[in-house]
């Protein structure tokens, strides 16, 4: 189908091989000739007003390192599902605002497909981190969030595919998730002051880490011995393991609610 659409615009790249997702992004990044990259996936659906909707608020907006728009889910059918989510984030989000909400939820964007990228930020930083198999895009947004702005388009411009065939979603690749989401966010950490550092423990100790240690436990409630000790070597190399244990005690057998995190409380205290 590609090769039979005539555009001098278009260009098609083969590999003999599947080298990864995130060597073919930095792959066709080096081929481009654009100030602005936008990234995509094959099984997702981008609408009509997608790429002229990013160019506009570049333009209005050029200190932005990379913008992230809102998405419409659908699934491997293409049947839309419940998407009445209200996001209040800001168009313009600080570094601070990032960091704190990189804390709790990880990757900002949560895909690529709804990302574009500005040039600039890419010289900057650099390209995306290959030896990463899932959280490259993450590990990517935070470098990038150290020195630029990030941009919120809060329209929904693509049709965002969610299915269980996903890599990120294969539980035998969730302790190889786990492990590098930890690796982006000591990078986070190196950069952020001892407020938000110290902040944002107690928000992952609260959510991510909690996801995290409630894996490990799943592991070894499958008789799954080996894996659940990986979970454990990994968790307690980056946080106190009988905090976290004492925090799904309290969280997820006593139910008490933790203090959730908003988009105005950055400005608290």
């Amino acid at each position: 189908y590609l090769n039979e659409i005539k555009d001098s615009r278009i260009k098609l790249f083969k590999n003999e091989t599947n080298k990864g997702l995130f060597f073919n992004l930095n792959y066709l990044i080096k081929q481009s000739n654009s100030e602005l990259i936008k990234l995509w996936a094959q099984d997702d659906i981008m609408l009509l007003d997608c790429l002229k909707t990013f160019v506009s608020f570049f333009e209005n907006n050029p200190e932005v390192g990379f913008a992230y728009s809102q998405r419409i889910m659908i699934d491997e059918n293409g049947v839309e599902k419940e998407n009445n989510n209200f996001d209040p984030t800001p168009e313009i989000i600080s570094k601070e605002l990032h960091s704190k909400i990189a804390y709790y939820t990880g990757s900002i964007a949560g895909n690529i497909a709804n990302v574009c990228i500005h040039k600039k930020a890419l010289e900057k930083v650099g390209l995306f981190n290959e030896s990463m198999k899932i959280s490259a895009d993450f590990e990517m947004w935070v470098r990038i969030a150290e020195y630029f702005p990030v941009g919120h388009i809060n329209q929904k411009l693509i049709k965002l595919r969610d299915h269980s065939g996903q890599l990120s979603r294969n539980e035998k690749y969730y302790l190889n998730h786990v492990k590098e989401d930890l690796i982006v966010y000591r990078k986070l950490n190196f950069y952020c002051d001892n407020k938000m550092k110290k902040n944002g423990k107690k928000m992952m100790r609260n959510h991510k880490l909690l996801f995290y240690f409630t894996l490990m436990l799943k592991a070894f409630s499958k008789s799954k011995i080996l894996l659940s000790i990986k979970y454990f070597i990994t968790l307690a190399r980056f946080d106190n393991i009988f905090i976290l244990f004492l925090n799904f005690l309290k969280i997820k057998l006593f139910k008490i609610k933790p203090i959730l995190f908003t988009i105005n409380s950055i400005h608290e205290e």
